[in-house]
Protein backbone atom coordinates (compact mmCIF):
# COMPACT_ATOMS: atom_id res chain seq x y z
CA UNK A 1 0.00 0.00 0.00
CA UNK A 2 1.31 3.43 -0.89
CA UNK A 3 1.61 6.24 1.62
CA UNK A 4 -1.57 7.93 0.43
CA UNK A 5 -4.79 7.23 2.30
CA UNK A 6 -6.89 9.45 0.03
CA UNK A 7 -8.33 6.72 -2.21
CA UNK A 8 -9.21 4.50 0.75
CA UNK A 9 -10.88 7.39 2.61
CA UNK A 10 -12.91 8.41 -0.45
CA UNK A 11 -14.06 4.82 -1.10
CA UNK A 12 -15.11 4.37 2.54
CA UNK A 13 -16.95 7.70 2.53
CA UNK A 14 -18.80 6.79 -0.66
CA UNK A 15 -19.76 3.38 0.79
CA UNK A 16 -20.95 5.03 4.01
CA UNK A 17 -22.86 7.64 2.01
CA UNK A 18 -24.66 4.97 -0.01
CA UNK A 19 -25.62 3.08 3.15
CA UNK A 20 -26.72 6.31 4.81
CA UNK A 21 -28.95 7.27 1.88
CA UNK A 22 -30.50 3.80 1.85
CA UNK A 23 -31.31 4.01 5.56
CA UNK A 24 -32.66 7.54 5.26
CA UNK A 25 -34.94 6.51 2.39
CA UNK A 26 -36.18 3.57 4.45
CA UNK A 27 -36.65 5.73 7.53
CA UNK A 28 -38.70 8.34 5.70
CA UNK A 29 -41.22 5.70 4.71
CA UNK A 30 -42.75 4.77 1.39
CA UNK A 31 -44.82 7.95 1.19
CA UNK A 32 -41.85 10.34 1.08
CA UNK A 33 -38.89 10.41 -1.30
CA UNK A 34 -35.61 12.07 -0.37
CA UNK A 35 -36.24 14.73 -3.02
CA UNK A 36 -39.67 15.54 -1.56
CA UNK A 37 -38.22 15.50 1.94
CA UNK A 38 -35.55 17.99 0.85
CA UNK A 39 -38.20 20.23 -0.73
CA UNK A 40 -40.35 20.19 2.40
CA UNK A 41 -37.36 20.87 4.66
CA UNK A 42 -36.30 23.86 2.55
CA UNK A 43 -39.81 25.28 2.72
CA UNK A 44 -40.10 24.55 6.43
CA UNK A 45 -36.84 26.47 6.94
CA UNK A 46 -37.98 29.35 4.70
CA UNK A 47 -41.48 29.26 3.29
CA UNK A 48 -42.35 31.14 0.12
CA UNK A 49 -39.18 30.60 -1.91
CA UNK A 50 -39.04 31.13 -5.65
CA UNK A 51 -38.33 28.23 -7.98
CA UNK A 52 -34.88 29.66 -8.69
CA UNK A 53 -34.05 29.78 -4.97
CA UNK A 54 -35.30 26.24 -4.45
CA UNK A 55 -33.42 24.97 -7.48
CA UNK A 56 -30.15 26.41 -6.13
CA UNK A 57 -30.69 25.13 -2.60
CA UNK A 58 -31.81 21.67 -3.65
CA UNK A 59 -29.11 21.38 -6.32
CA UNK A 60 -31.57 20.24 -8.98
CA UNK A 61 -32.32 21.54 -12.44
CA UNK A 62 -35.28 23.82 -13.01
CA UNK A 63 -37.02 21.03 -14.94
CA UNK A 64 -36.61 18.53 -12.11
CA UNK A 65 -37.79 21.10 -9.60
CA UNK A 66 -40.89 21.85 -11.66
CA UNK A 67 -41.85 18.17 -11.64
CA UNK A 68 -41.14 17.86 -7.93
CA UNK A 69 -43.26 20.92 -7.09
CA UNK A 70 -46.01 19.84 -9.51
CA UNK A 71 -46.34 16.47 -7.75
CA UNK A 72 -46.22 18.03 -4.28
CA UNK A 73 -48.87 20.55 -5.34
CA UNK A 74 -51.04 17.77 -6.79
CA UNK A 75 -50.78 15.96 -3.43
CA UNK A 76 -51.82 19.07 -1.51
CA UNK A 77 -48.45 19.65 0.19
CA UNK A 78 -47.44 22.93 -1.45
CA UNK A 79 -49.07 25.70 -3.41
CA UNK A 80 -47.73 28.26 -5.83
CA UNK A 81 -48.67 31.88 -5.21
CA UNK A 82 -47.85 35.06 -7.08
CA UNK A 83 -45.40 37.28 -5.26
CA UNK A 84 -47.42 40.30 -4.06
CA UNK A 85 -44.42 42.61 -4.64
CA UNK A 86 -43.43 41.25 -8.05
CA UNK A 87 -46.29 39.70 -10.01
CA UNK A 88 -43.79 38.11 -12.41
CA UNK A 89 -42.52 35.89 -9.60
CA UNK A 90 -44.22 32.79 -8.24
CA UNK A 91 -43.41 31.54 -4.77
CA UNK A 92 -43.83 28.04 -3.37
CA UNK A 93 -45.54 27.75 0.02
CA UNK A 94 -46.27 24.83 2.30
CA UNK A 95 -49.92 24.06 2.83
CA UNK A 96 -51.06 23.15 6.36
CA UNK A 97 -50.99 19.50 5.28
CA UNK A 98 -47.45 19.93 3.87
CA UNK A 99 -46.31 21.64 7.05
CA UNK A 100 -47.64 18.79 9.21
CA UNK A 101 -45.95 16.19 6.99
CA UNK A 102 -42.69 18.17 7.01
CA UNK A 103 -42.65 18.39 10.82
CA UNK A 104 -43.37 14.67 11.21
CA UNK A 105 -40.70 13.80 8.63
CA UNK A 106 -38.17 16.08 10.32
CA UNK A 107 -38.80 14.37 13.67
CA UNK A 108 -38.37 10.92 12.04
CA UNK A 109 -35.21 12.11 10.32
CA UNK A 110 -33.72 13.45 13.57
CA UNK A 111 -34.49 10.21 15.43
CA UNK A 112 -33.00 8.11 12.64
CA UNK A 113 -29.90 10.31 12.28
CA UNK A 114 -29.23 10.06 16.02
CA UNK A 115 -29.78 6.30 15.90
CA UNK A 116 -27.37 5.88 12.98
CA UNK A 117 -24.52 7.72 14.67
CA UNK A 118 -25.23 6.31 18.15
CA UNK A 119 -22.50 3.63 17.91
CA UNK A 120 -20.01 6.50 18.13
CA UNK A 121 -19.52 8.12 21.52
CA UNK A 122 -20.41 11.83 21.77
CA UNK A 123 -16.76 12.94 21.53
CA UNK A 124 -16.23 10.89 18.36
CA UNK A 125 -19.47 12.25 16.90
CA UNK A 126 -18.24 15.80 17.44
CA UNK A 127 -14.84 14.95 15.98
CA UNK A 128 -16.44 13.38 12.92
CA UNK A 129 -18.70 16.38 12.44
CA UNK A 130 -15.73 18.74 12.65
CA UNK A 131 -13.64 16.66 10.24
CA UNK A 132 -16.47 16.38 7.72
CA UNK A 133 -16.95 20.16 7.82
CA UNK A 134 -13.23 20.67 7.24
CA UNK A 135 -13.25 18.19 4.37
CA UNK A 136 -16.32 19.82 2.78
CA UNK A 137 -14.68 23.23 3.00
CA UNK A 138 -11.45 21.87 1.46
CA UNK A 139 -13.38 20.27 -1.40
CA UNK A 140 -15.35 23.49 -1.98
CA UNK A 141 -12.06 25.42 -2.06
CA UNK A 142 -10.59 22.90 -4.53
CA UNK A 143 -13.67 23.15 -6.76
CA UNK A 144 -13.49 26.96 -6.71
CA UNK A 145 -9.81 26.85 -7.73
CA UNK A 146 -10.68 24.49 -10.59
CA UNK A 147 -13.45 26.82 -11.79
CA UNK A 148 -11.12 29.81 -11.67
CA UNK A 149 -8.29 28.03 -13.48
CA UNK A 150 -7.65 29.15 -17.07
Amino acid sequence: MSGSLGPSIVVRMLAASNLLLTELRRGLGSDLTLARFDLLMQLLREDGQTSAELSRRLLVTAGNLTGLVDRAERDGLVERRRDPHDRRQTRVHLTPRGSRLARRAMARHHRLANELVSPLNPKDQETLRRLLRQLREAIEHHAKRQEDAP
